[in-house]
């Protein structure tokens, strides 16, 4: 029931206050602050960030009204627009975020972002923030490792995908990392691809412009926070190791055109479908992998039908509780040691604890024994491994993902023996930022627990375990680590 204030000059619901004729979202506000007109009537300010033909805009409202309603009101507003506390639970207690920037991201612009379409949302929001670039690749991953959690709420990743797995690398590498992994990490997209922040708007239902970028967006929620876990992988490349993976493990023709498209960088996002069109001319040639392919298929019926939903189907379609997830537990155990492990095959060894009762993979050079496989050889285009709802801002690859599966991911592939025509392979790539792809019959997509792709004959393709290159024509393999990371999104928005 609203209740109205000084001829409905205010009315106030459990999500929004409506101010002047403004409907104002409780989760869009910044800040809220009070300014004395004079004897007995003061004006409450407010700046807020609401949709504007789909972007992020801000703007201010105020109402004046008798000082002690101004003062109750502004009251309220503070109440519901304080920051819950980290889930890391750090001892200051301030609101204070690190903000990571790879300068040589994307189109070299990710400062400009910041300073144009970040930096203000921030400030507005009273946040303190404290700025620092990285100068060489593995930056990111020593300032996770050695950060002091207790002097933050969270980190804030202006970058593309790949500093975002530095940072959840470096988290891993600690020993204290039951506690780390719940310091939220945001992603600012500020690089090529920036498939997390995409696929945080998407879970939330926040509108963003793929291509256009959409900095402020994730600024705002970076301002106005809830906490998010997100399911994290292991992938083993043969001759790399071990690795954590959050994205995607890629094979083939994606690898292919996501790895060699560096030469066209300069190009930004287009450089992506530049090397697409020069691979797909020359197909089959480019692009024709032989491989043995071994995994445990999820055959349940409900998960297997929504990996056909496209991204833009109605969001009832996925069910009632698709977009649902569990809130981050606050850190409750003991102090845990300083210190990190020396290296990623350490830090993963020591999480043998296995996600479910599914069979385990064996280490990459050893043979899988385990009858729970289906085992299958053929030629195929690509094979990737996916656990994120896109590949990139613009490529909604399967949309029925969520952030935070138990230990489900996603096979996806296009086997030679089902292709009609090259164009067909052409057009598929093509229309993946329409989800068009997912209607294709040469593309199959099947849930798994564990999944290991073995190129033969030498035929090589890529391998890319979250957009970084790990060699060519290398067996791999990925499972589920029973760990999550923990990122920075929204309430779900009503549109």
């Amino acid at each position: 029931v609203a209740k109205k204030q000084n001829d409905d000059a205010i009315s106030k619901h459990t999500q929004s206050i409506a101010i002047q004729g403004d409907c104002v979202q409780i989760a869009d506000i910044m800040r809220a602050g009070l300014e004395k007109d004079g004897p007995g009537s003061s004006t409450v300010r407010v700046v807020f960030y609401p949709l504007v033909n789909e972007r992020r805009a801000r703007k201010e409202v105020s109402v004046s009204l008798p000082t002690e309603e101004a003062k109750e009101l502004l009251a309220e507003i503070n109440g519901a627009i304080a920051v819950k506390q980290p889930p890391h639970r750090p001892k200051h207690g301030t609101k204070r975020v690190l903000i990571i920037v790879n300068p040589f991201s994307g189109q070299k612009n990710a400062k400009e972002l910041w300073r144009n379409e970040a930096e203000r949302v921030l400030s507005d929001g009273q946040w303190m923030c404290e700025v620092i670039e990285t100068t060489h690749p593995g930056h990111a991953v020593d300032i996770a490792k050695t950060i002091d959690i207790d002097k933050y709420s969270g980190v804030l990743v202006n970058s593309g995908d790949g500093l975002v797995a530095e940072v959840f690398s470096g988290l891993l590498l600690r020993r204290d990392r039951a506690r780390a992994l719940k310091l939220p990490v945001g992603h600012l997209p500020g690089g090529t691809s920036n498939a997390l922040a995409a696929a945080i708007c998407f879970a939330c239902n926040e509108p963003f412009s793929p291509r256009a970028g959409f900095m402020r967006e994730a600024a705002v929620m970076a301002a106005r926070p809830t906490y998010r876990p997100l399911r994290l992988f292991q992938a083993e490349v043969e001759g790399a190791g071990r690795m954590p993976m959050f994205m995607s493990t890629t094979w083939g023709l994606i690898a292919d055109v996501d790895i060699e498209s560096e030469r066209f960088r300069w190009a930004g996002m287009i450089r992506l479908h530049i090397e697409a069109v020069l691979r797909i001319m020359q197909l089959p040639s480019t692009s024709k992998y032989r491989a043995r392919i071994s995994y445990i298929p999820v055959g349940d019926k409900e998960l297997i039908r929504k990996t056909m939903l496209k991204y833009n189907a109605a969001r009832q379609e996925f069910g009632k509780k698709h977009f649902n997830f569990e809130p981050v537990q606050p850190y409750a155990g003991d102090p845990q040691s300083s210190g990190h492990y020396s290296c990623m095959s350490e830090a993963l060894s020591s999480s043998s604890a296995p996600c479910s009762a599914a069979p385990r993979l064996p280490p990459i050079d050893q043979p899988i024994t385990s009858s729970a496989f289906t085992v299958v050889e053929g030629d195929y285009v690509f094979a990737n491994l996916t656990s994120l709802s896109h590949l990139g801002s613009d490529l909604p690859y399967m949309p029925s993902t969520k952030l935070d599966e138990d230990d489900i991911f996603y096979l996806t592939l296009i086997d030679w023996s089902l292709i009609k025509h090259r164009l067909e392979v052409g057009m598929l790539m093509i229309t993946i930022d329409g989800s068009q792809h997912l209607g294709y019959p040469c593309f199959q997509v099947i849930p798994v627990r564990a999944c290991r792709i073995e190129p033969l004959n030498g035929c090589g393709g890529n391998v890319a375990v979250d957009g970084e290159p790990k060699g060519k024509g290398k067996a791999f393999q990925v499972e589920a680590l029973p760990m999550s990371a923990t990122v920075i999104a929204r309430d779900e928005v009503c549109r």
